[in-house]
């Protein structure tokens, strides 16, 4: 009957282990469209040596056009938002104001996004802030730390970046860890001590998790991610240690035994990817305070350009709009300091942005210095190469205007 029990239970598990390995290489539901044709390579980023690339999305022409087209939109929709903020307005329809603002924001953030979660690559999951997470479960350990008389070491810098894993899937995680080692803990003599270090190296956060219980073999880590060994030597704890295995795993992470040296404890490394998609929604930068300048603004859509000068000049500045590159060049005239800075879309016709600046980079570089570019165009691993190549700062439909405002503070710095 025991032997019935015990398997089981371990069926069970290993199910459960399975369920959580499958989830990583999941793919979504084809679309009710047919597929479109294949499109051309995708754009690889560079990572260091041993870290493999992140690989994007690169949209067929058509799907790409849309997509800028839809950002435009949001773009116009949310400038004029903007400019209404601080009108005076009756309650009721300055808190419809503001939903409107927050729902246009979230779009930005679907179309922003769109991108990287078609493809599912390693960073593109839910954002988390791994110090949260950490501190969370510490937290929920207290009393059984003071129980134990556990002295806790931990190093968390200030400016960790988020990891591509949810939080209540980090948290199921670290708790896992976090009960791996109390059980070790508790099985040794004082003095007791966990050391919880975390480090951003390249596309990646480690978290490392050493405790001061009996010493553990980098051999015993495959016994360890067994779920169906139920024996308790070395340390015991399998099951859980498998189970925290299989949700970074299931994360596009890893998880292993770090060996240390003088043989004492046992110290658990996870790896997590950095996340692609930055910092949770909500956090815009400030923008900077910048003198009254002279701005150039070109794009062809009639009403993001017109928001953006009424922002602009609500901001203090003085602001020449024109439709396409071709009345660009005519405004710059043949001086290089006739305007501060360029503000101008990518995409337009007769002359589009990026074909204006490839025209001045060479022939007057002080003027190519001032280019701010602003697009919704980022479905094209041209257009990507380009932005990231160029060396001038750029912001995506649609923007914040503190976004845009510290990106013509960065040109007009420039000298």
């Amino acid at each position: 009957m025991e032997l019935w029990v015990a398997f089981g239970f371990g069926a069970a598990v290993g199910a459960f282990v399975g369920y959580l390995l499958a989830r990583r290489t999941r793919v979504p539901l084809p679309a009710a469209r047919p597929a479109p044709p294949s499109p051309p390579p995708p754009s690889v980023t560079k990572s260091p040596v041993g870290n493999p690339a992140v690989k994007h999305v690169v949209l067929d022409e058509g799907s790409a056009n849309v997509l800028n087209a839809l950002n435009n939109r949001l773009s116009g929709i949310g400038a004029l938002a903007d400019l209404l903020h601080g009108s005076p307005l009756d309650p009721e329809r300055a808190r419809a104001l503001v939903l409107l603002h927050g729902e246009v924001r979230r779009a930005a953030e679907i179309t922003s996004h769109f991108l990287e979660l078609a493809a599912h690559p390693a960073g593109a999951a839910e954002p988390c802030d791994a110090a949260v997470v950490i501190n969370g479960v510490l937290a929920d350990r207290d009393s059984t730390f003071r129980e134990l008389g556990v002295k806790i070491i931990r190093a968390i810098p200030g400016d960790l970046p988020m990891v591509a894993c949810p939080m209540a899937q980090l948290t199921e995680m670290l708790t896992k860890l976090l009960d791996f080692s109390l059980r070790r803990l508790r099985a040794s003599q004082p003095p007791r001590e966990l050391r919880l270090e975390v480090i951003a190296t390249g596309p990646s956060v480690v978290v490392s998790l050493w405790d001061s219980g009996a010493p553990l073999a980098v051999e015993a880590e495959q016994r360890l991610t067994s779920p169906f060994r139920f024996t308790q030597s070395g340390g015991g704890g399998e099951v859980e240690f498998a189970l925290a295995r299989a949700l970074a795993q299931s994360a596009g992470g890893n998880l292993r035994l770090r060996p240390r040296g003088g043989g004492t404890g046992a110290e658990v490394v996870v790896t997590l990817p950095r996340s692609l998609l930055g910092a949770l929604p909500g956090l815009s930068t400030p923008a900077e305070s910048l003198p009254r300048m002279r701005i150039l603004v070109v794009d062809d859509d009639a009403v993001n350009r017109q928001a953006m000068v009424l922002l602009l000049e609500r901001e203090g500045h003085q602001i020449v709009a024109v439709e396409n590159g071709l009345e660009a060049m005519e405004r710059l005239g043949d001086r290089d300091n006739t305007f501060d800075a360029i503000v101008t879309d990518l995409q337009m016709p007769r002359l589009g942005g990026r074909a204006m600046y490839e025209q001045l980079v060479n022939s007057r570089p002080l003027v190519a210095k001032k280019f701010v570019f602003v697009t919704g165009d980022q479905a094209r691993g041209e257009t990507r190469a380009f932005l990231e190549n160029c060396g001038q700062p750029s912001v995506t439909k649609p923007y914040d205007l503190g976004d845009l405002i510290n990106a013509i503070g960065t040109v007009s710095r420039k000298k």
